[in-house]
Formats: C-alpha cells, sequence, structure tokens
C-alpha cells in the first residue's frame, strides 16, 4: 500500500511539476520524485525517508528551482512527518523532525535569495504549525497503536493457549473412549468365550441345541470386531489397568434420569419409535450424551427444568434434551462437555447440534446413525 501511494503522489507531482513549469526540468523532475518514492519507506525507515525526501527538496532549491511547491509534495511531507513520529524512535523521531525544518527554512532562504522572494516571520511561524502538527499526531497515535499491538498479541496469546486446552481435552476425551470401547470389546470376548464354552457342552448332551450359542458366538463376535475397527488410531500410551464391566447404555436411561429427579432438578423421559438394536459403543455414547447435556444443564441452566427425548428412527437414533434455563453460555462454560460430544458422536459418523434457543433455553440435539433393519 505504501508503495502504490508513492507511485500515486509521484505521477501527481510530475504533472505539476510540469504544469506550473517548475524550471529547470532536470532538477525538478527527480528531486520532486525522489521527494514522493521515498513515502514507500515510510514504515520500514522512517528516518531514512526524511532525511531522503527533505534533503532532495534542498538540493532542488539549490539548484533553483522554485518553492511555491506542488500540493502533492506538500501531502508528501505531512504523510512523511506524521510517519516519522509514529514508527521512528523517539530520538530519531525528533532528529528527524529538526532536519525537515532546517531543511525546509533552506529552501526558502535560498529561493529567497535567487528569485527575491520574501518570507517573513509569520510565513516561517505558519511553516512551523503545518510541520508540527502531523508529527504530534504521529506522536499521539504512537501510544495507542503500542497498546492496540500489547492488546492484539495478548488476543493472540488467549487464542493459542484456548486452542490447546481444547486439544488437550480432545486428547483426554479420546483416550476415556478408548477405555471404554476397550471395555465393551473386552465384555464381548468373555461373553464369547461363555458362549462357546456352553455351545461345547450343548453339543455333547444335545447337539439339536448347539446351533443358538453358537450364533450367538458369531453375532457377538461381528459386534466386536465392528468396535475394534472404530478404535482404529485411537491408540492410547497411558498403563492404567483396565476393567472387564459392561458399561452403561440406553436402558439405563430411565435411572439415570431417576438419579437427576432426586438431586433436585426435574427431568422428563420421552421414547418416541420402537426401540432398536445397537453395538455397543453405540449404546454407551448415547448413554453418555444425554448424562454430559443434563450434567451441562445442572451447571449452566440454573433453576430450570430439562426434557429428555429419545427418537428411534429408520435410519438414526435422534437424542433431544431441552432446558427451558435462563443461563446464555449452557453448555459453552468452563467445561469440555460439548468436545466430548462432539467426539463421540463424529466417532460413529453422526452430527450434533447445540445452542441457545430463540424462545430462551438450551437445546441439545445428537443423530447417531442405526445399523441393520427397522
Amino acid at each position: 500500500m505504501d508503495g502504490l501511494l508513492a507511485v500515486g503522489l509521484i505521477v501527481v507531482v510530475e504533472i505539476e511539476v510540469v504544469s506550473e513549469h517548475l524550471h529547470p526540468y532536470w532538477v525538478s523532475v527527480p528531486t520532486f520524485g525522489v521527494s514522493m518514492a521515498a513515502v514507500a519507506w515510510r514504515r520500514s525507515a522512517p528516518f531514512a525517508a526524511t532525511l531522503i525526501a527533505f534533503g532532495s527538496g534542498l538540493i532542488g532549491a539549490a539548484a533553483g528551482v522554485p518553492q511555491h511547491g506542488p500540493f502533492a509534495a506538500a501531502l508528501g511531507a505531512l504523510i512523511g512527518l506524521y510517519s516519522l513520529a509514529l514508527y521512528a524512535t523517539p530520538r530519531r523521531a525528533v532528529v528527524g523532525l529538526g532536519w525537515a525544518l532546517a531543511a525546509s527554512y533552506g529552501s526558502v532562504a535560498l529561493a529567497g535569495h535567487c528569485y527575491g522572494e520574501s518570507f517573513g516571520a509569520p510565513d516561517l511561524g505558519f511553516m512551523a504549525v503545518v510541520f508540527v502538527s502531523p508529527w504530534l499526531v504521529g506522536r499521539a497515535m504512537r501510544g495507542r497503536v503500542a497498546r492496540i499491538g500489547v492488546l492484539a498479541d495478548r488476543a493472540e496469546t488467549a487464542e493459542r493457549e484456548s486452542e490447546a486446552r481444547a486439544q488437550e481435552a480432545t486428547r483426554e476425551e479420546r483416550a476415556r473412549i478408548a477405555r471404554e470401547l476397550h471395555d465393551v470389546i473386552a465384555h464381548s470376548v468373555s461373553v464369547m468365550v461363555v458362549q462357546a464354552g456352553a455351545a461345547e457342552e450343548v453339543l455333547r448332551r444335545a447337539p439339536e441345541r448347539a446351533l443358538d450359542p453358537i450364533r450367538a458366538v458369531q453375532d457377538t463376535g461381528r459386534q466386536a470386531l465392528a468396535e475394534m475397527a472404530r478404535l482404529l488410531g485411537m491408540l492410547r500410551r497411558d498403563s492404567e489397568e483396565l476393567g472387564l464391566a459392561p458399561q452403561p447404555g440406553l436402558d439405563d436411561l430411565e435411572a439415570l434420569v431417576e438419579q437427576t429427579r432426586h438431586a433436585g432438578f426435574p427431568v422428563v423421559l420421552c421414547v418416541e419409535g420402537s426401540p432398536r438394536a445397537m453395538s455397543l459403543g453405540a449404546d454407551l455414547s448415547a448413554y453418555r450424551i444425554v448424562q454430559e447435556a443434563l450434567t451441562n444443564v445442572r451447571k449452566h441452566a440454573g433453576d430450570a427444568r430439562a426434557t429428555v427425548t429419545v427418537r428411534y428412527g429408520r435410519e438414526a437414533l435422534e437424542l433431544v434434551v431441552d432446558d427451558d434455563g435462563t443461563g446464555m453460555q449452557n453448555g459453552h462454560g468452563g467445561g469440555h462437555g460439548l468436545v466430548g460430544m462432539r467426539e463421540r458422536v463424529a466417532l460413529f459418523g453422526g452430527e450434533l447440534q447445540a445452542g441457545p434457543q430463540p424462545g430462551g433455553g438450551f437445546r441439545v440435539r445428537a443423530r447417531l446413525p442405526l445399523e441393520g433393519p427397522p
């Protein structure tokens, strides 16, 4: 942008030089051009740009160029002094201002000597006011720009810390999901071992009845393989001891809701559609999503009531947790509840929507695909 500004000033000032017949052209054209070109370095090298711009004007005056300069030249000088005070060090800003005044007064003196132009004290005072004014504005803006820079750095630091916390929460949640899915798979394998032993015993006593436990082993094995496929890419590096107890599922929602009611929080559970069989991992995740949503309601919704809706569709299970609380940041507070819910839903290829409602309150809506025929 500074380069484009400099090019524009050069074009305008050279047009004015020709139209105002500022002879000799071999001096006026390059000196005014160099003065305006210095604007391109007003941020990166403001002190050097000031020295070059006003020094070039002084050279032109010494060569006999009239000093009723073009308007573009005056505009470039004001921009340069403003930038000098804003971007240069305090010491260089003062020295640069002194050089600009000295060079300008020298140019006026040379013009008076060459052309007999008279410049009185009022003219010199006006020149000083015109030059010092943008310099003072730049000094005033320097402190504000510095404060804005500090605030921007703080905001950037806070954003990086927030991203780091979100990433850490994601890693922790994935590790927790991995542990739970490991428990599901371990439980399935344990069930398969028991069913295989039962099939062996039945095969000895009543071979015609051995088909049922064998099929049960097949179904359980398929579910375990499906959960193991979902577990790929979520490797755990800790050495926590894993339990083999089965995890809760949708059948335990009534107990969860009842527990929430006993804690003094009114909750209504609604089940729509015919319940469908789900994989153990999806069943567990559905339970955890409702559990986390109710926890967020208790934390952020204040004195509110909640409704939990479990809707079985043809292709997907829909979970909706509504509350009528006044907490505008329900679910977006200091915890990472929504992060965990999104991880769980994404694990099974579903979708999650969460946010405040137009009429008040907050809604969490999760959709998990169902496998198998309705």
